[in-house]
């Protein structure tokens, strides 16, 4: 696209003069958003003043005409290729296992072929947690992501957006909760202009810190993400082919093998109702006292007996 110049137009105090800013188009960071036949760049122009002064702040939109030509129009004859597949801890290669335990980190990355010399961004529009791979038939329901990219768990539980490593994949993670054993992932997934995001698609997740929703790609920007507590618009003229639906699973959600309950033996190490502990007490008090007896008898009997001169008589060992 060729450099253009123009001018934003400002009324200050309470002349007339009009103040002129002349700045390049190109240099400017614009939000890029295509409906139908029009495209639009959105900015907000920020004007500061002396201290003291609040700021001007000015919401500026260039529209064009596209002439009747759709963004991805090669794309939409070959449908892109998507991909969305389970991750371990570090995200360096696909996880060794689909079964997961409870309140632990389940890592996802989604990813968008790159075809020809086009670069393309991926977005994950919608994701949610089913208990079917048939989502109206799921009997149970979690959201993660809504509001056309809004990483609601990341508000409501354990979850996060990564840095992109590259514009084609996105990866983030969420906490394993205990929607049972046959578990799928339903996502919608849509690819556009790495510098193409607007309210309607998007990638935004809650800082607690900040207490705020931050824009992944673009964080001095996250003003578009004000949306995801109200409710953000929903696109349905996206070009065929640049948008998939992918279910993920079936995986699992167990509890910890060794969960304890603040004591040592776990009420699997009982036996017959009898705590293990009790029976590795007693048994060798029992021994022990058996061993007693016997020694003691010996000794009365036979050792101690001998010594004193005991013999039997011997009227009393012929009297019968």
């Amino acid at each position: 696209m060729a450099t253009t110049s123009f001018f934003f137009h400002m009324f200050i105090c309470t002349t007339y003069s009009p103040y002129y800013h002349e700045q390049d188009f190109q240099l400017i960071t614009n939000i890029l958003e295509v409906v139908e036949d029009k495209v639009t760049y959105t900015n907000l122009l920020t004007y500061g003043l002396d201290s003291g002064v609040p700021s001007i702040v000015k919401r500026v939109e260039c529209i064009y005409d596209s002439s009747g030509k759709t963004m991805y129009s090669e794309k939409a004859k070959n449908d892109l290729v998507f991909t969305l597949e389970f991750m371990n801890s570090d995200f360096t290669e696909p996880a060794q296992s689909s079964m997961f335990t409870l309140d632990s980190r389940i890592h996802i990355k989604a990813e968008v072929e790159q075809q020809d010399s086009e670069s393309l961004q991926i977005y994950l529009q919608s994701c949610v947690l089913a208990t079917s791979p048939d989502l109206p038939h799921a009997s149970q329901l979690h959201t993660v992501i809504s509001n056309s990219g809004c990483l609601t768990e990341s508000k409501e539980g354990n979850s996060a957006f990564l840095p992109r490593r590259r514009p084609s994949e996105i990866l983030f993670y969420f906490q394993a909760s205990a929607l049972g054993e046959n578990i799928f992932l339903h996502c919608e997934m849509a690819a556009r202009d790495p510098q193409s995001f607007s309210a309607d698609i998007k990638a935004c997740q809650y800082m607690k810190e900040q207490k705020s929703w931050m824009l992944l790609d673009h964080p001095s920007q996250s003003y578009i993400c004000s949306c995801c507590d109200t409710g953000c618009t929903t696109r349905t003229n996206l070009v065929p082919g640049t948008t998939t639906q992918k279910v993920l699973g079936p995986f699992a959600v167990v509890e910890p093998q060794n969960k304890t309950s603040g004591t040592f033996w776990t009420a699997e190490e009982e036996l017959s109702g009898v705590p293990v502990w009790v029976v590795v007490v007693t048994v060798p008090m029992v021994l022990l006292l058996l061993a007693g007896a016997i020694a003691t008898g010996y000794y009365l009997c036979f050792w101690r007996g001998g010594r004193i001169g005991y013999r039997p008589r011997r009227d009393l060992l012929t009297k019968y």
